[in-house]
């Protein structure tokens, strides 16, 4: 049998990662203290602005960002100091004459002359996340008793030849908003409307020019679907992002983001923050952002962060690294309710996950668990098993059979079986059927970060050759066995350090991770010293290769230049398919044999 050299000559020998490696640093060489608004580290965002605020009235901008209020107000902030300073009043002043027992009332429009006129503009921008008809475009008001009439302005009128921010969620919920703005922002004209749709009003409202400007703010789905009420809606309205993350790749962009926070602080009136409680800051939002390149710079999430850090020591003059550190653990406990649950399941063996020993077609692999409706996810082992028997080649996904499991688990799974074909080099499909199966998984899974494991316990099974249950792994492969990233790495290494340390660390205990994601790790304290210490080890590999030798000892592929020595696990996988072969054809033949010799002895 061939073999494919796509990875065969790349170094199968890893060493476990040092504990430096397992938590981000902040760089602080050369940092010097200034002032960094949330907008200056939204360049295309502010591009945007920019372009908006200079173009005629009527113009829309459409911000990708969630509908919060902290987004609404740095924009209006900046808006209020950026925007041309407009000293003309604008706008309308309502002169009503009442109605009586023989007439309709009279309203008379005229150009407002001040600031205190009913319909003049008072503010250059403004915003609101939730409205109605009568808050955006204002209302007739009419006495129960006398009939009186008073008009009462809305938010078009108070921002009149200014910016109006608006959530796109009430849009939504009430079209027709959406449908009367759009004929506003078109026409530049207000023009009121009766209360009652079924009522036509007895009494004349002169409308006016009111030019004005729009910016529009929703999150990702939210922007879908508005987009299905107005299909036409870029080709009216300007589109920029407002980021959620910061790219921190360089030594200036993370000095950015400390600026950054410290503009946070100063706002907020909080204590002084020493080096060491920013960089456990900076750990904890790479576990969030599960990138350690790239930083949350979300307004309420960094908010909420440092007044509830601050509020833990209300009297310190500067907070420190622990006191950062003691609040994400105090966090994580009081959520850790059904972790624990789940924990003392697998530690009381109602879930079995052995953690040392060898066995032949099992391993650990590693799943993030979520709940729905809840901020609760954590890391656990799954016990996956692979049983071959010689056949059609077909391979048996029970999760996917079972209707368990989504379509990219579907596809790890047929990733996993096309890569050793390749690896194999086959002439043909793969002489056998195997089944691979989610031990105890009663629940929906998807994703295809277990394919890596799924390869290597195929591989086990069709060799007959143990997995060291003490190594836990996670990753996902291509057809040419490349290993890529996965997501929850930190909460997935955490995860099965619980359990190990629970049962007693021997040190020959670890995970292995995909080599990209070793840029992600920020692990907690206690895993960072069982490294430290030997205790327990972590292995980032870049092919299949490199974890099939970790698990079982074994090279994968043959030597290239070796004809002798241990064979290789694709050399017995390869005998063993021979003398299977030979089993089923030889016996029929020799039969035959015999039958024809019997024959002739008989003649």
């Amino acid at each position: 049998m061939r073999f494919n050299t796509i990875i065969r000559e790349k170094n199968v020998k890893v060493d476990s990662l040092n504990w430096r490696q397992l938590t981000p640093q902040l760089n602080f060489d050369g940092w010097h203290k200034k002032t960094v608004t949330p907008l200056a580290l939204q360049d295309r965002a502010l591009t945007a602005l920019t372009t908006f605020l200079n173009a005629e009235s009527g113009s829309v901008l459409v911000l990708k960002t969630d509908e919060q209020r902290d987004y609404a107000d740095i924009l209006q902030d900046y808006i209020r100091h950026h925007s041309l300073p407009n000293h003309s009043i604008s706008g309308v002043n309502y002169i009503i004459e009442q109605a009586d027992s023989f007439s309709f009332p009279v309203i008379e429009a005229c150009p407002a002359m001040t600031l205190d006129d009913n319909f003049a503009a008072k503010s250059a921008v403004e915003y609101a996340l939730y409205f109605d008809s009568a808050r955006l475009f204002g209302q007739v008001l009419q006495h129960p008793i006398s009939h009186d009439l008073k008009l009462q302005p809305g938010l078009v009128h108070q921002v009149c030849n200014g910016v109006l921010i608006l959530a796109v969620s009430p849009l939504l919920s009430n079209p027709t908003l959406w449908q009367r703005l759009k004929h506003l922002l078109s026409s530049g004209y207000f023009e009121w409307l009766s209360p009652n749709p079924l009522k036509p009003m007895n009494y004349q409202i002169p409308g006016y020019q009111l030019p004005l400007k729009v910016i529009l703010l929703g999150d990702r789905e939210t922007l879908a679907e508005f987009s299905l009420l107005e299909p036409n809606l870029y080709d009216i309205a300007q589109y920029a992002e407002v980021d959620s993350y910061f790219l921190t790749d360089s030594v200036e962009a993370q000095q950015l983001w400390i600026n950054h926070l410290y503009w946070q602080i100063e706002r907020l009136g909080l204590p002084e923050f020493s080096h060491g409680a920013l960089t456990a800051l900076f750990r904890q939002a790479v576990r969030e952002s599960e990138d350690g390149l790239r930083q949350t710079i979300n307004p309420l999430q960094l908010k909420n962060w440092l007044t509830a850090i601050a509020k833990t020591k209300p009297a310190a003059e500067q907070l420190q690294a622990q006191d950062v550190e003691h609040y994400f653990q105090q966090l994580d406990y009081q959520r850790a309710a059904l972790q624990a649950y789940s924990r003392h399941e697998i530690l009381r063996e109602q879930i079995y996950i052995c953690s040392e020993g060898q066995f032949v077609g099992e391993i650990n692999g590693l799943s993030v668990i979520e709940y729905v409706g809840t901020p609760v996810s954590y890391g656990e082992p799954s016990r996956i098993t692979c049983t071959v028997q010689f056949g059609d080649g077909e391979i048996i996904d029970v999760e996917r059979k079972s209707e368990l499991a989504g379509n990219i688990h579907g596809k790890g799974t047929l990733l996993a079986q096309a890569c050793l074909s390749n690896l194999l080099d086959l002439p043909a499909q793969l002489p056998f059927s195997a089944s691979i199966a989610f031990e105890q998984s009663y629940a929906d899974i998807d994703g295809d970060s277990a394919s890596l494991a799924q390869f290597c316990v195929l591989v086990s099974a069709l060799a007959n050759v143990a997995i060291e249950q003490g190594i836990a792994i996670t990753g996902a492969i291509d057809q040419g066995g490349l290993v890529h990233s996965v997501g929850g790495v930190n909460l997935k290494i955490e995860g099965f350090y619980a359990i190990c340390q629970a049962r007693g660390l021997n040190g020959k205990q670890g995970v292995i991770i995909p080599a990209t994601a070793v840029e992600n790790l920020s692990l907690q304290s206690a895993v960072v010293e069982a490294v430290k210490c030997g205790q327990f080890h972590i292995w980032a590999v870049e092919n299949v290769q490199q974890a099939v030798y970790l698990l079982t000892g074994k090279q994968l592929l043959p030597e290239k230049e070796s004809d002798e020595g241990e064979q290789s696990l694709a050399e017995i996988i390869s005998q063993r398919i021979e003398n299977k072969i030979e089993t089923l054809v030889v016996p029929p033949f020799s039969k035959f044999l015999a039958w024809v010799k019997s024959m002739r002895n008989g003649k």
